[in-house]
C-alpha cells in the first residue's frame, strides 16, 4: 500500500540507487540500495546519535531544529560513504493522524472521495487546509459480517509543515527528494515475510512502542505506546555497571550507533524485569485479545523492530507471556549483502527496518 502519491509523483523516476532515511527520536539510520541485475544491493547503512547535538544522555529522545538535523544528517552521510543522489524519507507515526472509517456501500463511489473528506473534518483537530489528506479503501476481513455493506476506509492526515520539513532537508543537502512514506509502511515492506499470515510487529523506538496487527499485508489495527526503551537501556546498563550521566557525549557518528553497541552488550541483569517491559507487554495483550473478538482469527507471528527488540529479555518473556511465536525482524535479509556482514547485519537489523523498507519501494518504482 502506498500513500501520498500525489504529493510526490513530480519526484518519481526509475533509478538504480537510493538512499533511505529514518529520522528517530534519539537517532538517524540511513541505509542506501542500489539495484544490480534486478536484485536490490546493500551499498551503505550507518546511525548517528542525535543526543550530543543536545548535550544529553545517550539514547535520551530529544526534539531538534531543522539546521541541527541537517548537520547530523550531512555528518552521517558523510561518514557512511553515501553517493546516492536520490532521497526517501520515512515521517514518523507520531506525525501522523491515522484513523479507519467505515461508510455504507450505499455511498456511490464517484461521491465516496467527497464524503470521505467531510468525515474526516470530524476527526483533524486543525483546519484542513492545513494538511495532506489521503485515503484508501481497504479489502475487508473475510470474518466481518459488515463487509458486503461498508467501505473499510484508512484516512492518514500529515500537518503541511511537516512535509515542507523534508523537503528543506533534502533541498539543503543537495538531494532529490522521491517520496515520503509513514514509518509503518516501510516496516511492513521489510519484515513480513508471508502477507497472508496475519502478523503483528512491534516498533520498540527510544520513546514510544508502536503496535500493528497485519493481515494479508494490509494494517487492521495500530497502536501507539507511550513507553519506549530509554528507562530499559538505564536499567539494565545500571545491572551491568554502567553509569549514564544526562550529559553524557555521543560519538557523532558510526555505522553501528553507541546505543545499539550498549544494547548488544552481554548484561548480568537484576532479577526484576523493567516495569516499562511489562506494561509494554500488558498493552499489546489488550490490543491482541480486542482484535480476536472482533475479527476471530489468531495472530500467526510476532515480528520485533526498533532499537528496544535487541535486548535479548525482550523476545523470552512476551513469548511466555502471550502463547504466540516471537522473531526479531531481519529486514537485510531481503537484500544482497557480503556473507561476511550476515551476523552482523542480523544483529543491527531491527533498527534499521523502516530504512529498507524505504529503499525497496524506491527502487521497485
Amino acid at each position: 500500500m502506498s500513500f501520498f502519491d500525489n504529493i510526490t509523483k513530480m519526484f518519481e523516476k526509475t533509478n538504480n540507487k537510493i538512499l533511505g532515511v529514518d529520522i528517530g527520536s534519539s537517532s538517524i539510520k540511513v541505509v542506501q540500495l542500489s539495484r544490480k541485475k534486478g536484485v536490490p544491493v546493500l551499498d551503505t547503512f550507518g546511525e548517528i546519535s542525535l543526543s550530543v547535538f543536545a548535550d544529553k544522555a545517550i539514547g535520551k529522545p530529544v526534539n531538534l531544529t531543522e539546521d541541527k538535523l541537517i548537520t547530523a544528517l550531512g555528518d552521517l552521510m558523510k561518514e557512511s560513504q553515501v553517493d546516492a543522489s536520490d532521497v526517501a524519507f520515512a515521517i514518523p507515526l507520531k506525525s501522523t493522524l491515522m484513523f479507519n472509517l467505515k461508510l455504507p456501500k450505499s455511498i456511490d463511489e464517484s461521491k465516496l472521495d467527497e464524503t470521505v473528506k467531510l468525515e474526516a473534518r470530524k476527526y483533524i483537530p486543525v483546519p484542513i487546509s492545513e494538511v495532506q489528506l489521503d485515503w484508501s479503501a481497504i479489502p475487508a476481513s473475510m470474518t466481518q459480517k459488515e463487509k458486503e455493506e461498508f467501505y473499510d476506509i484508512i484516512v492518514i492526515a500529515i500537518h503541511k509543515e511537516t512535509l515542507n520539513k523534508y523537503v528543506n532537508i533534502a533541498s539543503a543537502l543537495k538531494l532529490e527528494l522521491k517520496f515520503l512514506e509513514i514509518e509503518t509502511f516501510s516496516t511492513i515492506r521489510s519484515v513480513i515475510k508471508y502477507e497472508r499470515d496475519t502478523s503483528a510487529i512491534v516498533d520498540i523506538g527510544s520513546s514510544m512502542t508502536k503496535f500493528y496487527i497485519v493481515e494479508n499485508g494490509i494494517i487492521r489495527k495500530s497502536n501507539i505506546i507511550n513507553i519506549g526503551s530509554f528507562n530499559m537501556l538505564k536499567i539494565f546498563n545500571n545491572a551491568k555497571g554502567d553509569n549514564i550521566s544526562d550529559n553524557a557525549h555521543a560519538p557523532q557518528n558510526g555505522l553501528i550507533g553507541e546505543s545499539a553497541k550498549l544494547l548488544r552488550t552481554e548484561l548480568k541483569l537484576k532479577k526484576e524485569l523493567p516495569v516499562d517491559l511489562i506494561r509494554i507487554t500488558n498493552e499489546i495483550k489488550k490490543a491482541i485479545i480486542s482484535y480476536q473478538k472482533e475479527n476471530s482469527r489468531d495472530i500467526n507471528n510476532m515480528i520485533f523492530t526498533g532499537g528496544g527488540s535487541i535486548f535479548k529479555e525482550v523476545l523470552p518473556y512476551v513469548k511466555k507471556e502471550l502463547s504466540v511465536n516471537v522473531e526479531v525482524a531481519d529486514p537485510f535479509s531481503k537484500v544482497d549483502n557480503p556473507a561476511f556482514l550476515d551476523n552482523a547485519l542480523r544483529e543491527t537489523g531491527p533498527e534499521f527496518a523502516v530504512s529498507v523498507g524505504l529503499c525497496l519501494r524506491g527502487l521497485a518504482e
